[in-house]
């Protein structure tokens, strides 16, 4: 879906304005919004040094530096790339993944690398979910809940986000656990609103665990319906349409240098398909990757 800004209601996917229906100024096509996407989930996430860009404490990193750092790195692939194509990726982003302030831009979630954050405590709902392996739940249960490939647990708002991202993350049937929010909260534990959909915390005690069942798949469904999402519709993630084999791969999109690019880069890039962050399949980070060779782009 490409981004387009509309004069009067600013930043939209699509081919018109959900406001007014006008076409509006074209600033990116759905590929190079993805291949934006990928990038900018790998330097806010996981190696901003790789870019050569420094990250304060929460997150942040100089949107005008970054735009300085891709277009060094990809060369006249992005010789388009400004600002403006960044804080429009930000502003329309559907689950609220990065945040913009004083032209700087930081990821709200996913990260792999240690950080002091500060995020919106408030309205945080009664109840919060976690998709588990069938294989694992029992001691999830026991044990509680602690960050494995990031430095947070990442809770979803509703029993279908935390079944959506379980599919990519867990495979096609994760148990679904609930997590008492509002017990958690009340006995000292912080939980931050990191997304539109997705909540952070440090860990959750076994104490506030317990499988979902149907009242939370009911709840979920209301609330997908006040989403505007039919779930009778929606098609299944393994059955959705993977990208137009035609297409220039986005293996290339992130272009570090030879060996700049490691196993565990990798794999942290595939994991952030986890959370629906860029809508790829799991294969599309493959072994190639490990190899990316100089292509002139930092000349």
């Amino acid at each position: 879906m490409m981004l387009r800004m509309c004069t009067d209601h600013g930043y939209f996917r699509g081919e018109d304005c959900p406001v007014c229906g006008e076409e509006g100024k074209f600033l990116m096509s759905s590929y190079e919004l993805e291949s934006l996407g990928r990038i900018l989930a790998g330097i806010l996430r996981h190696f901003p040094e790789k870019f050569g860009l420094d990250m304060d404490e929460e997150g942040f990193v100089d949107i005008y530096k970054m735009v300085s750092a891709i277009k060094r790195k990809r060369g006249d692939r992005m010789r388009w790339l400004r600002p403006t194509h960044i804080i429009g990726l930000v502003e329309t982003d559907p689950k609220g993944r990065y945040q913009v302030d004083s032209n700087h831009v930081r990821a709200t979630y996913g990260h792999s690398i240690e950080l002091s954050m500060s995020l919106p405590t408030d309205n945080i709902p009664e109840r919060l979910y976690y998709p588990s392996d069938p294989g694992e739940v029992d001691q999830l249960l026991k044990n509680g809940l602690h960050p494995v490939d990031r430095t947070m647990v990442h809770l979803s708002k509703t029993w279908n986000d935390a079944y959506e991202a379980g599919i990519h993350r867990e495979g096609p049937d994760p148990v679904i656990i609930r997590i008492d929010a509002e017990g958690a909260q009340n006995n000292g534990i912080i939980i931050q609103r990191a997304g539109k959909t997705v909540f952070t915390v440090e860990e959750i005690p076994s104490d506030f665990l317990s499988l979902s069942d149907e009242v939370d798949i009911e709840l979920s469904r209301k609330e997908m319906m006040e989403r505007g999402i039919d779930l009778d519709e929606k098609v299944p993630e393994k059955e959705k349409e993977t990208s137009d084999p035609d297409e220039p791969s986005d293996d290339d999109d992130l272009d570090v240098e030879e060996g700049d690019l490691t196993d565990k880069d990798a794999d942290l890039l595939e994991d952030d398909e986890t959370d629906e962050d860029l809508e790829f399949e799991d294969d599309d980070i493959t072994d190639d990757d490990l190899d990316i060779e100089e292509d002139g782009s930092d000349k």
